[in-house]
């Protein structure tokens, strides 16, 4: 993974991974990379990963961007070593590095892992240890031992939760003459209770459709952290029982799973009908050593694959995040007579808030801002969906209305009842100033006139998805020279500080009527600080979501 290392005056250099498709640079505490630099705006660059290749970009920053020592202007291609210069603070790009592991961590790493020599192999609910076993059990010492041999062995070549367990069973077969096994451990998802996980009989590679198990057994064994050994379970008045009776089982062997006497995950089971194979103490013995020894190795395996279930969901989230991110404009359009400016910062890692900007076929500009109900996955899907309604309606050169009318029915018809969509959709002639526009239920975005006065722009109707039949009216606006639209989502307005007060429209228009007369980049930071020095400490509560136009 790409890096960037950050070199500041008077400070300790510090190295930040490039683990997103776009990482922001800058002096607010929203910025991917946050730099504590006066002389650096609040959102100041940004690099971008284009397949092998990383690009770097100036956001219309105050004091501009070098890199290598010269100026910064449109996009540049960086590489490994290349120095990035931000007002006093030096960021120097380092490219992917992969270290390889010595052979030896390469090879040991699982067994080191596996036979952890700071855990102790406690044998719940019998007298006496394994070693007290092996001193006491004379006759059966070498059989012993080369059981706990054999399972460490077995064992150590297992991978995954399933394999283990696969192996455990076929350990227990050759280690007692049982006629079924069955294992059984805690499922956190069920309420702690037990989930059969293997289930056999001997001679036999399919598992068991149906398994019933003594509840008395499964008491005694997770519940009072004791072993069982009955053979006569018929008669038994502590464990005979209608699943006894029913099935015919005449011997009972059942241990804890546990690597300490206060945590018990699960059991190991064994039963046999015949008189024949009718189970001992020796039985029990080597039972509950090869599960003293499996029990480790059991709850590694558990532990690997939580790890590669987490790992693997870690690298889903990732990649929508990078998909999300493709799906924003990759810099404001440039168009002679305007400046355009958009910026979006997700809640959680991907975020419901959209943002475009559209050249249409016909000379005129068109952007959108929409806020997809609710936050996280669903948000960022639905989201997805409606950035393809849009592209695909634009494509077909379909006017502004009638784009509307189409996409509020495709999301209506496609998308649940508790899902919708606010947006703000609007054309803009940029040789008039004329601006179309329809809000589906999107905040009121504010005109600011170059005099400082704001109207706000209403007219629409509801909210995309809602209802596949509703009508949107189409309102009408003219950018005139100095003006200002500035179009947001909620998360702006509302803000909260750490005593959930809200940021609020007095607050935000005053930001606006003080900074008209600044570029759309300034117009961005001076809004973006004022919400940073507002909220403080709190964590954000949505996602923020910007999209400036302003007419020279």
């Amino acid at each position: 993974m790409a890096q960037l290392l950050i070199t500041q005056q008077n400070g300790p250099e510090q190295i930040v991974p490039l683990s997103r498709l776009r990482t922001t640079i800058g002096r607010s505490a929203r910025s991917d990379v946050c730099i504590p630099d006066a002389f650096a705006s609040r959102l100041h660059a940004e690099i971008r990963k284009e397949g092998d290749q990383y690009l770097l970009v100036d956001l219309d920053s105050a004091n501009g961007t070098r890199y290598n020592g010269a100026p910064v202007a449109g996009t540049l291609s960086i590489s490994s070593g290349g120095v990035i210069q931000i007002g006093e603070t030096s960021l120097t790009f380092m490219a992917d590095e992969r270290p390889q592991l010595p052979i030896s961590a390469t090879l040991l790493g699982d067994r080191t892992s596996t036979l952890d020599p700071s855990k102790t192999i406690a044998l719940t609910g019998r007298r006496n240890p394994t070693t007290e076993i092996l001193v006491s059990q004379t006759s059966s010492r070498t059989d012993l031992l080369g059981l706990i041999s054999k399972v460490g062995v077995t064992l150590l070549s297992s991978t995954g939760l399933d394999d283990t367990l696969d192996q455990v069973a076929s350990l227990v077969f050759e280690a007692v003459p049982a006629e079924r096994v069955v294992i059984m451990l805690r499922d956190d998802e069920a309420d702690g209770g037990l989930q059969v996980k293997v289930a056999r009989r001997r001679g036999e590679s399919e598992s068991l459709v149906e398994v019933r198990i003594s509840r008395n057994v499964m008491a005694e064994v997770v519940e009072n952290g004791k072993a069982v050994l009955t053979s006569d379970a018929q008669h038994d008045p502590k464990f005979a029982s209608q699943t006894i009776v029913l099935q015919g089982i005449r011997s009972v062997l059942a241990v804890p799973l546990s690597v300490d006497e206060r945590h018990i995950f699960g059991l190991i089971y064994a039963d046999s009908p015949t008189h024949e194979a009718t189970f001992k103490e020796e039985h029990l013995d080597i039972l509950t050593t090869l599960a003293s020894v499996a029990s480790i190795r059991v709850e590694n395996a558990s532990l690997l694959d939580e790890r590669m279930n987490r790992e693997r969901m870690e690298r889903e989230l990732e990649l929508a995040t990078e998909i999300q991110q493709r799906f924003q404009p990759s810099g404001p359009p440039k168009l002679e007579g305007y400046d355009f400016q958009g910026i979006s910062f997700s809640c959680y890692e991907i975020g419901g808030d959209y943002y475009d900007f559209i050249p249409r076929h016909n000379g005129n500009m068109m952007f959108a801002l929409g806020d997809v109900s609710g936050k996280g996955t669903a948000a960022a899907l639905l989201m997805s969906s409606l950035h393809a309604a849009i592209h695909a309606q634009v494509s077909a050169k379909r006017d502004l209305p009638d784009t509307v009318v189409s996409i509020n029915e495709y999301l209506s018809e496609n998308t649940p009842a508790n899902r919708f969509v606010t947006l703000f959709i609007s054309e803009l002639d940029p040789n008039t100033g004329e601006i179309i526009f329809i809000n589906a239920g999107h905040n009121p975005p504010l005109l600011v006139r170059a005099n400082g006065s704001i109207e706000h722009l209403e007219s629409g109707g509801l909210p995309l998805g809602l209802m596949g039949f509703a009508q949107y009216e189409v309102g009408n606006a003219r950018l005139d020279r100095g003006d200002v639209l500035f179009v947001y989502s909620d998360g702006v307005s509302e803000a909260n500080d750490v005593d959930e007060n809200e940021f609020g429209m007095d607050r935000l228009q005053s930001v606006l009527s003080q900074n008209v007369g600044r570029t759309a980049s300034g117009i961005r930071d001076k809004v973006e600080s004022a919400l940073s020095e507002f909220t403080g400490t709190a964590p954000a509560n949505d996602d923020i979501t910007l999209l400036i136009v302003k007419r020279l």
